[in-house]
């Protein structure tokens, strides 16, 4: 790949600051943006960063979703008598559980693992993904530049951007191969050796994870690649890679945090979707550890959690299980991730082993049928998935709903109206913690109202919230149901909670 090619490819307004402490670090959420703006991409307000430099205050990052900064916690006095700062959070440490193991396997061919999905006989009906853009987000993507099994991506300016988010600058295509082969397994066309499950999609490709080691600012890293890659128009972000533990001194999720609301990862992926990006994750290796379950954002409501088979169709023991922790299905499906047909780090066709690999073969399952049916709306897709898998009538959370059949599911979506389908509905609301004690963290549209009632219908608490996540103090409430309803432009959503 020619030096001009690099930069074309890796060049893109979007500026972060840089993420290089290891001591303790805060969320500061912000008041409000300009009202004037489009809320998820407007930048922090720089009347506010400058207000907190004049203190002294060294800003490690910030996120325009949250609307919200990252500082050390040495800092946090010099917050005081700010009004333009709505609340704080301490910035959770997360680690990797997504592991995977590569046995060296002669020539394998990857005809299998697309085979159990119908997906060549998809592809000969024409659709492989092409002008669908898949986000993958990942620990590194060594030597894609210059492999020459990878070429053909550059050659048909398949790969559209890339960024290092650890690093705070271009990819430099060094790192770890995990990313290189799960974007193998998404799109490459190599011959006769790995034809990828979508090979004529296009890609971005996201640096989010250092995997030499465990830094506090990845929570961060990975926010910023979902802002980033809503910027450059992606239609699916697929990881694989999953949250839940942390080091020592940080405490670690338990299984009630995997929700589907409680991690800042699976907030971030279910706002991508609400925003009419299709999420799919792999599930995890967890399954024969002491961790066992999914991990975040898997537990995310709107994010296609992917488990593993092995080439008989038999569930892999380290496919990580479901349910999540308020107990729907999970993981939604299956794919192989026992002996996948990868390349290693010179480009040689091997095996693997992981949900790294039967995850991305969805992804660009999806990437297939999002270019067939460019109409249909992700939540309309999601269900013929599952609807189109081989276990849809008697789903388990070892499986899911199974093996989707490609060909099944495209049957189902053409049986679908598409008229007046609109991709990016308004946000729902929710609530937590559930019962709460002083306060309640809101999600829901930026820029809405909120009443919350009593069980007269009184209404006791008016509030504006002007962004995406706004905490609600409670404290003046006596103990017992309310309920709170949001209103946004003319429409209303509705949710009781209980105070302790």
């Amino acid at each position: 790949m020619s030096l001009n090619k690099f930069w074309r490819n890796s060049l893109f307004l979007f500026a972060i600051l840089p993420h290089y402490l290891f001591a303790q670090n805060t969320w500061v959420y912000l008041k409000d943006k300009p009202q004037d703006t489009d809320y998820f991409h407007a930048n922090v307000d720089e009347h506010y960063i400058d207000q907190l430099k004049n203190r002294g205050i060294e800003i490690l990052g910030s996120s325009r979703w949250l609307n919200a900064v990252v500082i050390a916690d040495k800092q946090l006095p010099f917050l005081q008598n700010l009004a333009f700062v709505s609340f704080t959070e301490p910035l959770r440490k997360y680690t990797t559980t997504e592991s995977r193991v590569n046995d060296d396997f002669s020539y394998g061919q990857s005809s299998n693992q697309l085979e159990m999905l119908n997906l060549p006989a998809y592809h000969q009906l024409g659709y492989t993904g092409k002008g669908v853009s898949v986000g993958i987000f990942d620990g590194g993507f060594y030597k894609v530049d210059s492999l020459p099994i990878f070429s053909s991506l550059w050659d048909n300016d398949q790969i559209k951007a890339t960024y290092d988010f650890v690093n705070n600058d271009w990819l430099s295509f060094n790192e770890s191969t995990h990313g290189m082969q799960v974007l193998a397994v998404t799109g490459l066309a190599y011959n006769d050796s790995i034809i990828g499950a979508s090979p004529g999609a296009d890609f971005v490709l996201a640096r989010t994870e250092d995997g030499r080691s465990e830094k506090h600012i990845e929570e961060l890293n990975w926010v910023n690649a979902m802002e980033w890659a809503d910027l450059m128009g992606v239609d699916i972000i697929h990881s694989s890679l999953g949250y839940s533990e942390f080091d020592a001194e940080e405490g670690d999720y338990t299984y009630f945090d995997m929700d589907g609301k409680s991690t800042i990862i699976t907030q971030a992926a279910e706002l991508a979707a609400d925003r009419g990006i299709f999420i799919t994750n792999s599930a995890g290796n967890q399954g024969n550890k002491a961790w066992r379950h999914i991990t975040a954002p898997c537990d995310g409501k709107n994010v296609l959690c992917v488990g593993a088979v092995d080439s008989n169709e038999v569930l892999a023991g380290f496919s990580s299980r479901g349910p999540s922790s308020d107990g729907r299905i999970k993981p939604d499906v299956v794919a192989m991730g026992r002996r996948t047909t990868i390349p290693n780090e010179f480009g040689s066709v091997v095996t693997g082993n992981g949900t790294s690999f039967s995850g991305p073969i969805i992804a660009g399952m999806v990437a297939c049928l999002k270019e067939a049916h460019a109409n249909v709306s992700n939540k309309l897709l999601f269900e013929a998935i599952l609807k189109g898998s081989d276990r849809y009538s008697n789903p388990d959370n070892d499986y899911g709903f199974g093996l989707p059949d490609v060909l099944r599911v495209d049957s189902i979506l053409r049986t679908l109206p598409t008229s007046g389908i609109k991709p990016n509905q308004p946000l729902t609301l929710e609530i937590y913690p559930n019962p709460a004690v002083d306060f309640l963290k809101i999600k829901g549209q930026p820029n809405s109202n909120l009443i919350i009632y009593n069980n007269s219908g009184v209404a006791v608490i008016k509030v504006h919230l002007p962004n995406w996540i706004n905490k609600v103090d409670i404290t003046t409430l006596s103990q017992g149901n309310y309920l709170a309803e949001l209103t946004y432009q003319g429409t209303k959503s509705q949710l009781r909670f209980v105070k302790m």
